[in-house]
């Protein structure tokens, strides 16, 4: 029994040192990258000393990045003692932003953010989060949630070639404002509840995104997106794929009861011509009829009483909804 409470009593010790210890660390290493880096200010740092967080407290931090300047009165930087390969941030409630056309302040509520690696796979990323209750803008609201995640998994026989990593998906987004977000042609505010995958060419790890440019993607696959806009409801499935020229190439699926709105809104916002909106709408019920073969293993289920699925088709740089031409696809990054 002595014998094991000295045990004890050195485990706590050397436990103690390590989370001492490793604050102070972090401390040191944040002011040595804030003096390093022309684009990063910290008005000090204080190490949490609190039971179930190792981590530090930043005050006073800004961040100049391309799109602007960001303001922060604190933030926490911590760990679980319990999962030393997961790093979370602790965001405060107001952050302010100047995105180079005047200061806005971003108000959060209970936001966090989580990164964690694969000590295995060279700390390549193997998780990340995002989440945060309410979110305004200068103290008009913005959106009533937001949470986005994504997990490394296992590349599948569908990922396309050239993959290197695939992460499951999963984006939540509660009643955005349109207005603030520059969509205002929006019939109202939008909601998505979004799962699916992405394919990216390489690992995000320090040592691949200090050799050259950051990983970029492939290919998207959505399992499932329901998406409303106002009054109006869709849910959209398929998969993407970047082609030997960068486009986007692939097969989606949109079902919908509001098929012409829908069009209307999409022309109103510039994505596709007001003539493909005439035009698709005097035949949107034989487009529905149209065959939607497997995409890659992916299959399309039948629309539900009182939708129509309307085949999104994307080839050879070009956009069709069935036989009406909508535009050119999205462009794929490219190196």
């Amino acid at each position: 029994m002595r014998r094991l409470l000295v045990i004890l009593a050195l485990s706590a010790l050397i436990l103690g040192g390590i989370w001492l210890g490793g604050e102070t660390l972090l401390a040191r290493q944040l002011e040595q990258v804030a003096a390093e880096q022309p684009s990063v200010e910290l008005g000090g740092t204080r190490e949490l000393r609190e039971a179930g967080r190792i981590g530090v407290r930043v005050s006073d931090l800004r961040l100049r990045t391309a799109s602007g300047t960001v303001d922060l009165p604190w933030a926490d930087l911590w760990l679980n003692p319990l999962h030393l390969t997961e790093m979370r941030l602790t965001l405060p409630p107001q952050v302010a932003l100047d995105p180079g056309a005047g200061p806005l302040e971003l108000g959060l509520a209970d936001a966090s953010a989580r990164l964690s690696v694969k000590p295995l796979q060279g700390f390549g990323v193997g998780s990340v989060g995002l989440t945060s209750g309410p979110v305004s803008v200068d103290g008009a609201e913005l959106a009533k949630s937001l949470q986005a995640d994504a997990r490394l998994t296992k590349v599948g026989q569908d990922a396309p070639q050239g993959t290197a990593a695939t992460y499951d998906l999963d984006l939540r987004l509660a009643e955005l404002e349109p207005g603030f977000a520059a969509l205002q042609s929006l019939p109202g505010r939008l909601s998505l509840n979004a799962a699916g995958k992405i394919w990216l060419d390489a690992l995000p790890a320090p040592a691949s995104l200090a050799a050259g440019p950051e990983p970029l993607p492939l290919g998207l696959r959505l399992d499932s997106a329901d998406i409303q806009l106002g009054k109006l409801r869709m849910r959209v499935m398929g998969r993407i794929v970047a082609d030997d020229q960068g486009y986007a190439a692939g097969q989606i699926a949109l079902y919908t009861a509001d098929a012409e709105p829908l069009l209307q809104v999409a022309a109103d916002a510039g994505l596709i011509s007001p003539k493909a909106v005439v035009l698709a709408g005097t035949i949107l019920k034989n487009i529905a009829t149209l065959p939607l073969p497997d995409e890659d293993g992916f299959q399309f289920p039948p629309a539900n009483q009182g939708e129509l699925r309307l085949p999104l088709t994307l080839s050879g740089g070009k956009m069709s909804l069935g036989p009406v031409p909508l535009g050119p696809a999205p462009v794929f990054p490219r190196r």
